[in-house]
């Protein structure tokens, strides 16, 4: 790695652990730098604002999530389970770490934060894009599924799939605001719609795709709400 390239990315660990342990709203890029003992001419060369490190760190979190799946992927044979695994794999709210979770949801509020989550959203569809119209291919191959366009077809699940996690956000966003974990029957209407849109969509048996596991989203949600500082 270029000695530029492990600047930047020493910029973005340390922001991270910092954007973990403080707040995004309450750390500074004086902040960071203080840390890094480095000039804010380095920082601003790699890094346009604090807003544009926080869509860096989504975009790497999307791509190691990419590779990690596609390493798993070996171990599948199933089509609807290495589908699924893709679905899993992409899911910020079953991918990442809690402490990152708690950094990230509160930004969402902010006047940035729909840039960010956008930012966030194409990251993980470039990331996934390519790895889910494979698994389409070959489940058109093995006669699992049936879709004419594995390209189109697999950036319009992975838009569905990003619906249903920026919403699931939303609804625990909003219940936190007053206080209380996220409602499941909330949760659940967000879910069964997209699940039962991409089956059709894919051709695939009714039932047999899983966006977010209700269960484990649940308990995210009891997690955030335990550790949930206003």
């Amino acid at each position: 790695m270029r000695k530029g390239d492990l600047k930047k990315q020493e910029i973005l660990n340390t922001a991270e652990q910092l954007f973990c342990k403080k707040g995004y709203e309450e750390t500074s890029v004086q902040d960071i730098l203080d840390i890094l003992r480095t000039s804010k001419g380095s920082f601003y060369h790699h890094y346009e604002s604090k807003e544009s490190l926080l869509e860096a760190m989504c975009s790497f979190r999307a791509s190691a999530s990419a590779a990690q799946t596609e390493a798993a992927l070996k171990e599948e044979k199933s089509v609807t389970r290495r589908i699924n695994r893709v679905f899993a794999g992409m899911m910020p709210l079953q991918g990442e770490r809690l402490s990152f979770l708690l950094m990230l949801l509160p930004v969402f509020g902010l006047p940035e934060g729909r840039s960010v989550q956008n930012a966030y959203r194409a990251s993980l569809s470039a990331a996934f894009r390519g790895i889910m119209a494979e698994q389409i291919r070959l489940g058109n191959e093995s006669g699992d599924l049936y879709c004419q366009a594995p390209e189109q077809t697999a950036e319009i699940c992975l838009s569905l799939a990003n619906d249903v996690w920026c919403g699931s956000c939303e609804i625990i966003l909003e219940n936190e605001r007053k206080g209380s974990a996220a409602d499941s029957s909330r949760l659940l209407d967000i879910l069964v719609p997209y699940r039962t849109a991409i089956e059709r969509i894919l051709s695939a048996p009714f039932g047999s795709m899983e966006l977010l596991n209700l269960a484990e989203l649940n308990f995210l949600a009891e997690q955030i709400h335990v550790h949930w500082k206003p």
